[in-house]
């Protein structure tokens, strides 16, 4: 069962420890004190997601025999001006590399967002949330260089 441990180290930081002993050092946004040295923890939802779909996204093309050799997200959060201050908007963009069929790609990707990511689902019950794909660094008789293509939106 998943578990978390968190304990305050003073001023607005925070370490979080899992069930393995794992850490991570989070803290409050500059202008709620932090000084930048730990991920917040929104922004730390967000590279969540990221690890969420990745892991989902790189098994199922590992399986279908692709020939993956990058896998890279940009993810970027509005948050609701009222309190509690959630996501409103997420806005994915996954970046892969190798030489890659873009119909396996585009069907990972869209499966993994829509119904395989807990993160991801969490996220879309809350806020509207729209990921887009991108293959580069293909052969010209495999995959054209910078295939782009719109998921969700």
């Amino acid at each position: 069962m998943p578990k978390a441990n968190i304990s305050w180290k003073g001023k607005m930081q925070f370490v979080g420890h899992d069930r393995y002993g794992h850490e991570v050092l989070m803290e409050a946004s500059p202008q709620y004190g932090g000084e930048g040295k730990g991920i917040t923890p929104m922004e730390m939802l967000l590279a969540a997601l990221g690890g969420c779909a990745g892991i989902d996204i790189v098994t199922m093309l590992r399986a279908r025999g692709q020939n993956l050799s990058s896998y890279d997200v940009s993810i970027e959060g509005v948050r609701r001006d009222e309190n509690p201050k959630t996501f409103k908007e997420v806005e994915v963009r996954f970046t892969l590399g190798g030489q890659l069929d873009q119909a396996i790609v585009e069907r990972a990707v869209n499966l993994t967002m829509s119904k395989l990511c807990p993160i991801a689902h969490m996220l879309d019950k809350t806020s509207s949330l729209k990921w887009s794909y991108e293959i580069v660094g293909g052969t010209a008789a495999q995959m054209p260089e910078g295939v782009k293509a719109e998921v969700k939106s």
